[in-house]
């Protein structure tokens, strides 16, 4: 048996930001992997904090075909089965950046063509508004159509 004086202990709190890193930061390299198995270029995957990082993600790719973005997001909710919502952007936006992907997501989506809806599929047990442990899972490819990619471009101002 060990003794200290003055011993510190460490307590997480559930719900907290920290509780979410340490149980969210693990899922980012499985989505990843997942993701790169059917999309070669995989720039990063973050698990965001409005979505308790389970449960949402955002995810950087360099598509080489249309439907990469689609592709992307099946893969990630299949890297993590507890994913309820997944974005999916261009390596030209930060995705540690929530303006950011909200403007790739008001530039470059539409959801009558973007828009991945899965209904009744498993989803977390953290999830209250599931239903029997059944959720709607939805993914938004808000990456630029290759064929148009230079009007997708964002103007960059320099002092």
């Amino acid at each position: 048996m060990y003794h200290v004086s003055g011993p510190i202990f460490h307590a997480l709190l559930p719900g907290g930001y920290e509780h979410y890193m340490l149980m969210g930061l693990p899922k980012e390299p499985q989505i990843y992997r997942s993701v790169k198995r059917v999309v070669p270029k995989v720039h990063g995957v973050r698990l965001t904090e409005g979505g308790c990082m389970w449960l949402h993600a955002v995810v950087s790719i360099t598509k080489q075909h249309e439907g990469d973005g689609k592709n992307a997001i099946l893969a990630a909710f299949s890297g993590h089965p507890s994913l309820k919502h997944v974005v999916v952007v261009d390596e030209d936006v930060n995705i540690y950046d929530d303006r950011e992907v909200e403007w790739a997501i008001a530039t470059r989506f539409q959801a009558d063509r973007d828009l991945v809806i899965i209904p009744n599929a498993r989803g977390s047990s953290l999830d209250p508004s599931a239903e029997k442990g059944l959720t709607a899972k939805w993914g938004i490819d808000a990456t630029k159509p290759l064929d148009r990619g230079e009007e997708f471009v964002r103007v960059k101002l320099e002092n």
